[in-house]
């Protein structure tokens, strides 16, 4: 009599791959955390630049505009060279982007911030758009949505950090001017409302 044989069990990654795959997997958690850390930033914006809620607004147009200019040239520029590669440049991307806010904290103007966002975001979509196929690609085809599933899972504890520095970190410290500091502001130094 002879035994039934079971299929040989897939292993999620092959040997080797688990230092790449984390790191690809903590890319989940970055642009989770920039997701949610925009909208608490929007009325930080609001308060430290003393701009409308029509420009506030801004900010997230922005921050989208990045998502929706460069998904598809990142489509494009990955499939003539990697995914590696379109990580790389989104990397760079997201790191000048970020790198940008600090000439903007001290110009303390509009506009800059608004760049440094669009930016960034230009990044996080290179990011997405090489992170998602990349680790389907790190093994056997089977387990391929196994991997997909678990990198995502650290998405949201980015966005839970996003939320928590934006909470305790950021808005907990900001103070906020009222209407007459507002027009002392605004009218000793205009170009903060540029």
């Amino acid at each position: 009599m002879s035994s039934p044989s079971f299929p040989k069990k897939v292993p999620l990654l092959p040997a080797g791959m688990l230092v790449p795959f984390i790191l690809i997997t903590s890319l989940f958690a970055l642009w989770g955390f920039a997701n949610d850390i925009t909208n608490p930033m929007v009325a930080a914006f609001r308060d430290i630049l003393l701009i409308s809620n029509f420009q506030s607004s801004l900010v997230q147009f922005a921050f989208y505009g990045g998502y929706c200019v460069m998904a598809i040239p990142a489509a494009l520029f990955i499939k003539r060279f990697s995914y590696k590669q379109g990580i790389l440049v989104g990397l760079s991307l997201y790191a000048i982007g970020c790198l940008l806010f600090i000439p903007a904290g001290h110009l303390t103007v509009f506009w800059a911030f608004l760049l440094a966002y669009f930016i960034m975001t230009c990044g996080l979509s290179f990011l997405e758009t090489s992170a998602n196929p990349y680790i389907l690609s790190m093994g056997d085809e089977r387990t391929a949505t196994r991997r997909l599933n678990l990198a995502q899972a650290f998405n949201p504890l980015g966005a839970l950090s996003g939320m928590f520095i934006a909470m305790h970190l950021i808005l907990a410290n900001l103070h906020p001017a009222g209407i007459e500091e507002r027009t002392v502001i605004a009218e000793a130094d205009p170009r903060r409302l540029r």
